[in-house]
């Protein structure tokens, strides 16, 4: 058995929508997924209907930061229907639509154009826009040969067209999850440059061994998992973004074995 446990749909940044991602994973063979969008669980209520050829793991990515680097909780097994929860997810997708149109009248200061009206009737219609969305417009636009090269010109952390914005702590996040009835897990730790240590000391269920991003350190993610006792988790932070790897599913998978404790977890 094979699975990915992080992926993303159009209800964040992804490109496909969560039945086209659903219908992917089937044909792709994998046994067991879960779509992780950022800070939105909207890919598990109407009007989508997800493909049942593969088991489903509901579950949440959500946005937060330690002293200036960005640290990403998932959070999976989840009431989609917690109160909570969705008033995070509510409150996020209008900061997130504010903070879009001041990076577009940023990048619109700095000599580039872009249609601010596209982009309202976007969000005027509920579609998710952040920043990837923002950097593939300026690369359609040709200013930019590829979405890397926006985020390394303009959109990074202090950039020239960065916009900072609130985001809940790691504390807060965590309590979110478990208030849904779900699991705390630290994703793709291998991006943590400097507070991977301050970051551990949080009270998470589990982390992402099994990610692009850590390849080469699996063995030390595990040893930490085994010295905490959290679960192990794994999966390709999937977008469809062509240029951003995997660029299709199947690619990059977990052997269930792997996170067999994980795939056992019984929400109380």
């Amino acid at each position: 058995m094979i699975v990915d446990l992080h992926m993303h749909t159009t209800c964040s940044d992804g490109i496909y929508s969560p039945e086209a991602l659903t219908k992917m994973a089937v044909e792709a063979h994998l046994d067991v997924i879960a779509i992780s969008d950022h800070d939105t669980v909207a890919a598990y209520a109407a009007p989508y209907h997800l493909n049942a050829g593969t088991r489903i793991i509901p579950a949440i990515e959500m946005s937060s930061d330690y002293e200036g680097e960005d640290v990403h909780v998932l959070g999976y097994y989840l009431d989609t229907a917690d109160a909570d929860l969705l008033a995070y997810c509510a409150q996020f997708k209008e900061r997130r639509f504010r903070r879009a149109l001041e990076i577009i009248d940023r990048c619109i200061s700095l000599g580039y154009i872009l249609d601010r009206g596209y982009l309202e009737k976007r969000i005027a219609e509920g579609s998710a826009i952040g920043r990837p969305h923002i950097a593939r417009m300026l690369v359609k636009k040709g200013y930019f040969s590829d979405v890397k090269s926006v985020f390394d010109t303009l959109l990074y952390r202090g950039g020239p067209a960065y916009v900072p914005y609130h985001r809940k702590t790691i504390h807060e996040c965590i309590d979110l999850i478990h208030h849904a009835g779900g699991i705390a897990v630290l994703a793709h730790p291998g991006l943590l440059r400097k507070v991977l240590t301050q970051v551990l000391t949080h009270p998470f269920d589990g982390i992402e061994v099994y990610h692009p991003k850590n390849e080469g350190r699996y063995e030390e993610f595990l040893e930490i998992a085994e010295q905490k006792g959290w679960y192990v988790s794994g999966g390709s932070d999937f977008h469809g973004v062509p240029g951003r790897f995997p660029e299709q599913l199947g690619v990059f998978v977990v052997e269930a074995k792997q996170v067999e404790r994980f795939l056992n977890y019984q929400r109380n």
